[in-house]
């Protein structure tokens, strides 16, 4: 069965591949150009300008992958084929998905150390530090850490999910665009909510993103409430828990969909 899937799905994983190594070889050329520079930061916001369209591989990741998974499979008819060997329903679909989940995950998590090397290769002192902040920039934080394996993983479980309850590919990939591009916003809005902000008083330099201002009866600001850099990490796998235990239940939910279906 794992053969049969690496055959039945290699353009996909061969195209996934071959954008991850070209992304690795300009990240590290540019990279090292910026250890020379003098003006790093330019160097930083002309291959960002490009990155920065990477934040919807997980969407595209779920639109082939995922979506064609099932939903393919019920328009070619050759289900009838399929469910009716020795092989059942449950282990077929638990092969193709927990098979291609992982290798969508470590994509991702390979994604994401790539970024995270990259970034890391412009000091704060040398640039604009709210641009190049993994934790200040919404963009470079769902494509740094351990937030792109998670990412990865949804979209691809959302469109199998999507293409199981539909059973028609180009609405599955509809649903899945929507879904996945509505969590994204959805995420980053509600994203400073992941832990209380500390409390930091009014004079004393605040390390961290100020998400509101404490003021008192005469409406003088007395205090900051900062979400601290340092928090980046727990806020990453904050984030990959609520995408991992959405990818779980829609994997139910895509299970439930096979088994009950004739």
């Amino acid at each position: 069965m794992f053969w049969v899937t690496y055959r039945q799905h290699r353009m996909q994983l061969l195209i996934t591949a071959g954008l991850l190594v070209a992304v690795g070889i300009l990240l590290l050329v540019n990279g090292n150009a910026a250890a020379d520079s003098p003006d790093p930061a330019k160097l930083f916001k002309d291959l960002y300008t490009y990155l920065s369209w990477l934040q919807v591989v997980p969407v595209a990741i779920g639109v082939f992958w995922g979506a064609p998974l099932v939903a393919a499979e019920y328009e070619r008819g050759t289900t009838k084929l399929a469910w009716t060997q020795s092989i059942s329903r449950f282990r077929w679909l638990g092969v193709k998905l927990g098979f291609l989940a992982v290798l969508a995950t470590l994509g991702g998590l390979a994604f994401g150390a790539m970024m995270q090397r990259w970034v890391a290769a412009f000091p704060a002192d040398r640039g604009d530090t709210a641009f190049t902040s993994r934790f200040d920039n919404p963009v470079l934080f769902t494509m740094t850490g351990v937030a792109p394996g998670a990412w990865w993983l949804f979209g691809f479980v959302l469109g199998t999910a999507a293409g199981a309850l539909i059973r028609k590919t180009l609405p599955a990939i509809a649903v899945t665009i929507a879904v996945a591009v509505g969590l994204m916003i959805g995420l980053s809005n509600v994203r400073d909510g992941y832990a209380e902000p500390e409390l930091v008083p009014l004079g004393k330099e605040p390390v961290g993103r100020v998400v509101e201002m404490i003021r008192d009866a005469a409406g003088e600001i007395t205090a900051l409430k900062v979400l601290p850099q340092d928090w980046y990490w727990r806020f990453q796998w904050t984030e990959a828990a609520i995408l991992t235990g959405f990818s779980l239940l829609l994997a139910v939910a895509a299970t439930f969909a096979v088994r009950r279906r004739s």
